[in-house]
């Protein structure tokens, strides 16, 4: 299976999130192919759905038959000399008159209602097995698109925006639940169960069949081509709903700033213009969808009268009884037509179906940057961190597009274990890369990096992530407690490691003071809390890993002085004895640290402790006492 490049993409598709690369090609054939290989679990159940579908249909034409044969052989049993009267009839049904055989009649409404019976069980048990297997099938779709995103983050993933991934997995995963409960019972029984109502016609009268199957074959075949023709395919629709989706997302996370600067109208008018666009695509679709019902419609009215046209033909020239084989075969062929065209009608879900499997198995196919190809767990030999002669560039296709793509040309350097090195240096000099590659997020062009000794391809990715504690300026606070945050860094913890690690991340004082303490809400991104709380989590987490790196991204840049400094000292007890590497802006937080990287360019242009640069009086020099003169200007303004 291949996915579209980026010289391939249209300008639509490279709006959606991964450049283009999004969308699954291939044939419908393989789409349903590897839709279907889902179903493998639950093929006896769907088995059951697909049975009790063809009984359902074969008992619906079975009572509709029976009662047209009923009736018809009421009346070919009925004295016409008797007056007709509610009084005679019910009479006459039960036994009082002796010129009819009214027991007949109870054995027709026996079987009607014995198939009725059948039909109501076959009808639930469809139902529910179908749709059983469709959302078993659905939870493990999204499972599978999960677990499939994770090898493509951040490389794959930097450009999908929020409001599309959850379109993708939410959205277009319910989009393919009618494939599963509406599409494969449907598809097999519109074959088998048509092929069953003719073999009972042709019991009755073999010429009956010629003229009905023509239309069985229109209904289920030839509709749906038409329609395919008409266009509607969905496409348009799916790609503008993802659009809105990332919309809206994007409005709501940013909906306080919105309003701050006034924006909501402006912003409400920009939403109609894509929602309008969106339209536009819906009518498209659901255009298409009504001709297909006027067509279907128009189908099932021709066929019934041809096979009206026809038996009557027939019972004039005295091949089948006008009372009841003619009624009855006329019954059955609706059972047959309207079955065929249920079909059809389903064929829209159908396409959107296929092309919402495009854009997840688009993404599910998507090749991960970095490669897990190591099969041992080699033990570290000490927490040494070392890039050699490292070269670096990020992919045209894979890049964030405010970087270079050039970082690193021959990079070197050497980390010793339980120091502290701290990089710095204007934005897009390679600090966060060097973090990046470290956590293999993307594999350097050449040159090794290593730890403890060994390289880091030696490592299977599971493993090598466990080495590193990270605390960054975002660090992720997750919509849920403050205890099952800090367990993300270790998620068998017990109790008192939770509670140990928020003590040393300096969290105890909050805890006391809320009255849920551990399971105190953090909200959406930890708006619930406050940004230095947010930090103190995210330091705990770390603590409670264990690791022996730890990588301090901007750490404390988003917060007030008076706060940094508790949160600095909640790193120093991270820090302690690990191997250490923190990227800063602000340097008045790297001084206490064992050596100073200085990188301009991607290259070190300055290195040493915080005193020897000042004697160089470099860039560190000018920059740190620049950023003094701003402390102490606001110190005097307050």
């Amino acid at each position: 299976m291949t996915t579209t490049t980026m010289d391939q993409a249209t300008p639509e598709q490279m709006q959606e999130g991964l450049a283009g690369a999004d969308i699954a090609k291939g044939s419908n054939l393989e789409m349903i192919s590897r839709l279907l290989g889902f179903m493998k679990p639950f093929n006896g159940i769907m088995f059951i759905s697909l049975v009790m579908r063809a009984i359902k249909f074969i008992g619906q034409a079975a009572v509709l038959g029976a009662a047209a044969y009923g009736i018809g052989d009421f009346i070919n049993d009925f004295d016409p000399t008797l007056e007709m009267s509610w009084s005679s009839f019910w009479a006459h049904i039960f036994g009082s008159a002796d010129n009819a055989n009214w027991a007949n009649i109870w054995t027709w409404i026996g079987r009607i209602a014995f198939s009725g019976l059948v039909v109501g069980f076959a009808s639930y048990m469809e139902n529910y097995t179908g749709h059983y297997v469709a959302f078993k099938i659905l939870a493990a779709f999204r499972d599978q698109f999960y677990f499939s995103m994770l090898p493509l983050a951040p490389a794959k993933t930097a450009k999908l925006q929020s409001g599309e991934a959850v379109s993708r997995v939410m959205t277009d995963c319910e989009r393919i639940e009618p494939f599963y409960a509406h599409t494969i019972a449907p598809a097999v029984t519109a074959i088998i169960v048509p092929v069953v109502l003719l073999a009972w016609c042709y019991t009755v009268e073999p010429s009956f069949v010629y003229v009905l199957a023509p239309f069985y074959l229109g209904t289920t075949a030839l509709l749906p081509w038409l329609v395919a023709k008409l266009g509607g395919d969905g496409v348009d629709y799916r790609r503008k709903l993802g659009e809105v989706n990332a919309f809206v997302a994007d409005s709501i996370q940013g909906v306080r700033d919105t309003v701050a600067f006034g924006y909501e109208t402006a912003r409400a008018k920009e939403l109609y213009a894509i929602g309008a666009s969106m339209q536009e695509g819906q009518e498209k679709l659901y255009g298409a969808d009504a001709n297909q019902r006027a067509l279907a419609e128009i189908f099932i009215t021709v066929g019934i009268l041809a096979s009206a046209w026809w038996g009557t033909e027939l019972a004039l020239q005295g091949k089948i009884d006008p009372l009841t084989e003619l009624p009855a075969m006329i019954a059955v062929s609706v059972v047959g037509f309207y079955l065929s065209v249920g079909l059809a009608n389903n064929y829209t879900d159908f396409r959107v179906a296929i092309y919402a499997a495009r854009r997840l198995f688009g993404l599910m196919d998507q090749q991960p940057v970095v490669r897990d190809t190591a099969t041992s767990r080699p033990t570290l030999q000490s927490a040494s961190i070392e890039f050699h002669n490292v070269e670096f560039e990020y992919d045209a296709e894979d890049k964030d597009w405010s970087r270079e793509t050039k970082v690193f040309d021959g990079f070197s350097v050497k980390i010793e274990p339980g120091s502290h090195v701290a990089l710095v240096g204007p934005s897009g000099t390679g600090k966060s890369t060097v973090v990046n590659l470290l956590l293999r997020q993307w594999d350097a062009q050449s040159g090794e990096i290593r730890i403890g000794g060994h390289r880091l391809q030696d490592f299977p990715l599971e493993d090598l992530q466990q080495q590193f504690a990270v605390v960054s300026q975002r660090s992720f606070i997750f919509n849920d407690t403050i205890r099952a945050n800090i367990a993300l860094g270790k998620y068998d913890a017990t109790e008192a490691e939770i509670i140990a690690a928020a003590h040393e991340a300096g969290l105890e004082a909050f805890l006391k003071a809320s009255p849920d303490g551990l399971d105190t809400q953090c909200g959406e991104r930890g708006s619930k809390i406050s940004g230095g709380q947010r930090q103190r989590v995210a330091i705990a987490r770390a603590i409670l890993k264990n690791a022996p790196f730890v990588l301090l991204d901007e750490a404390t840049s988003s917060l007030d002085v008076e706060t940094e400094l508790g949160v600095m000292q909640a790193l120093k007890r991270l820090t302690e004895g690990r191997t250490t590497l923190t990227i800063a802006h602000r340097l008045s937080t790297i001084v206490d640290s064992d050596e100073i990287l200085v990188m301009l360019k991607g290259r070190i242009a300055e290195r040493g402790s915080h005193s020897e640069l000042m004697k160089q009086g470099g860039w560190y020099a000018k920059m740190f006492e620049m950023q003094q003169d701003e402390v102490d200007a606001t110190l005097v303004s307050d």
